[in-house]
């Protein structure tokens, strides 16, 4: 009675009128709030508005989050990629966010809001249960923090960030994933600018020092339950500040990890050594690290007989110690079924039988590099029949078309090609066009697979022309397709980047198929056999 008497405040009117009463938001139906808030501009006063009272913290929160385009949270993912100043605040502060499963957050550009929404999320995980998958987008201004100017700067947001990392790695999470900032796209001809002058110990600090600072950065402290996947794909996090947590990260996670990911574009190649000798990870089966430029790495092949549990392994710019002198040892991976790697790499680890007997896909990337003979992976790969698939990519420059008219030369001395019998499935990736592509070269090439049964290939490997409507690009991709079928009857289907997969089978069901051969064959022929003696 008491609490109702002090609501109510009685007033005369000019008139004599009944006497009226003063009533607070509280007292408003559900609608009527719900009206007031969607009419709010003010993003602050919403959340201001929703710590009042329980009752209006359940029912102003979640309009917020709706207008901010987070409308499943109740349902455990959090995807947010451009956040405004309190979203990740009210995120923190609401009680009906119990448990998540995914976190996905990109961070804005500026400084400030990213130290906050840095502290917010630090405290949104702290508060929950553990998240099976964070993945975090980095600042954009993170790129300029590497000269004198940004020294501060990068001191004020990394101990925040630390600090945030250390709490993801207490916090029980499986899947890590740290990405470069959502809008930044990578520019492989600008020179590389970030290499580490300060190496980290060479083996990581026990548990006793763990907390402390050394040159690496701070310490993590050990987590609850092991993490499955470490995605380290900012290669800016290869930096003094954060190096140390990336060893102790990989030494704590030893017993559990699956799955590693590292770009180490930024990082020298002694310092590559020092991080992999420090890595001794026995259930490892994913292997991925990748560098835009070309990386000597000297311990490539011990960590490799390291970890004989690798089924996947990716080595994306990494190049092996090229010294006569110093023989490579043998690299043995006994569970290995997929390898991606540039051609040394391959030639590598495919030069001694019996080394890898599972493994069944290679695939040879092509960074702007022209594979000598002797360097050339297709020899030690046909040596190796267990060998089903076969890849070639170029990424940055170089024609798929060059190396495939070498290897029909090559083939009438040496058999190189002709003895790849075993392999059923060919994929020719040529990611930028080139005026030397032609069908007939590819055609040519791929005739010396006698069981081919699946063939991938980028359109511009059929047509190097730019302008072409859907309509023409389909007929490029049905005839290319109908000779296929005819002249190979292993073949299953043909399929082209961005435009169509074929079952060759369906084709050659299809009526007046070998009537529609007939004409077309005669004339393929004819090219052919004209190219042969050209070659002769």
């Amino acid at each position: 009675m008491k609490r109702r008497l002090r609501r109510k405040v009685e007033i005369n009117g000019p008139l004599g009128q009944t006497p009226s009463v003063y009533a607070t938001i509280t007292d408003l139906p559900d609608e009527l709030v719900e009206k007031i808030v969607e009419d709010l501009d003010d993003n602050g006063s919403i959340c201001r508005l929703s710590l009042t009272c329980k009752r209006l913290h359940f029912l102003v929160l979640p309009t917020f989050f709706s207008r901010n385009k987070l409308e499943n949270l109740q349902n455990g993912f959090f995807h947010c990629h451009h956040p405004v100043p309190e979203l990740l605040e009210a995120t923190r502060t609401a009680l009906f966010i119990r448990n998540l499963s995914t976190c996905t957050f990109y961070f804005t550009p500026g400084i400030e809001q990213v130290i906050s929404d840095t502290s917010s999320l630090r405290g949104l995980l702290a508060r929950i249960p553990p998240v099976g998958e964070i993945l975090l987008g980095l600042p954009e201004y993170i790129r300029c923090l590497y000269g004198p100017q940004g020294v501060r700067t990068m001191a004020k947001w990394g101990r925040e960030f630390l600090k945030l990392l250390e709490t993801i790695a207490k916090s029980g999470c499986r899947d890590l994933r740290l990405l470069d900032p959502i809008s930044h796209l990578p520019n492989y001809f600008t020179p590389n600018t970030l290499y580490v002058t300060i190496p980290p110990p060479a083996k990581p600090t026990g548990t006793k020092a763990r907390g402390t600072r050394n040159s690496g950065g701070i310490r993590a402290h050990p987590h609850l339950t092991g993490m499955s996947t470490i995605q380290i794909l900012s290669p800016r996090l290869f930096q003094p500040f954060f190096i140390g947590w990336i060893i102790d990260m990989l030494e704590m996670n030893r017993e559990s990890l699956v799955c590693i990911h590292l770009n180490v574009t930024s990082i020298s190649p002694d310092l590559l050594s020092r991080i992999s000798e420090s890595m001794n990870l026995p259930v490892v089966q994913e292997v991925k690290i990748s560098s835009r430029f070309n990386l000597v790495w000297e311990g490539l092949c011990s960590f490799l007989n390291r970890h004989p549990s690798i089924t996947s392994l990716y080595l994306d710019g990494i190049l092996p110690v090229n010294d006569p002198q110093i023989p490579n040892p043998p690299v043995i991976l006994p569970y290995l079924t997929q390898l991606t790697a540039i051609s040394p790499i391959v030639t590598l680890l495919l030069q001694h039988r019996n080394r890898v007997p599972f493994l069944s896909s290679v695939h040879v990337l092509r960074n702007g590099w022209k594979a000598p003979s002797k360097s050339d992976p297709l020899p030690a790969i046909a040596s190796h029949a267990h060998i089903s698939s076969l890849q070639l990519s170029n990424i940055l420059v170089g024609d798929i078309c060059s190396t495939l008219r070498r290897h029909i030369h090559e083939d009438r001395s040496t058999r190189i090609i002709t003895s790849l019998v075993h392999i059923r499935s060919v994929i020719l990736d040529q990611s930028i066009k080139s005026t030397n592509a032609t069908t007939l070269t590819v055609k040519r090439w791929l005739y010396l697979f006698p069981y081919l049964e699946h063939v991938s290939l980028s359109f511009c490997l059929l047509d190097a022309r730019l302008k072409l409507s859907d309509e023409e690009r389909l007929g490029v991709v049905n005839e290319f397709a109908t000779q296929f079928a005819a002249d190979r009857p292993t073949m299953k289907t043909l399929s082209v980047r961005c435009v169509l997969t074929v079952n060759l089978d369906d084709l050659r069901r299809m009526p007046g198929f070998k009537d529609t051969l007939s004409v077309g064959s005669r004339k393929s022929n004819r090219v052919l056999n004209k190219k042969e003696c050209t070659c002769k």
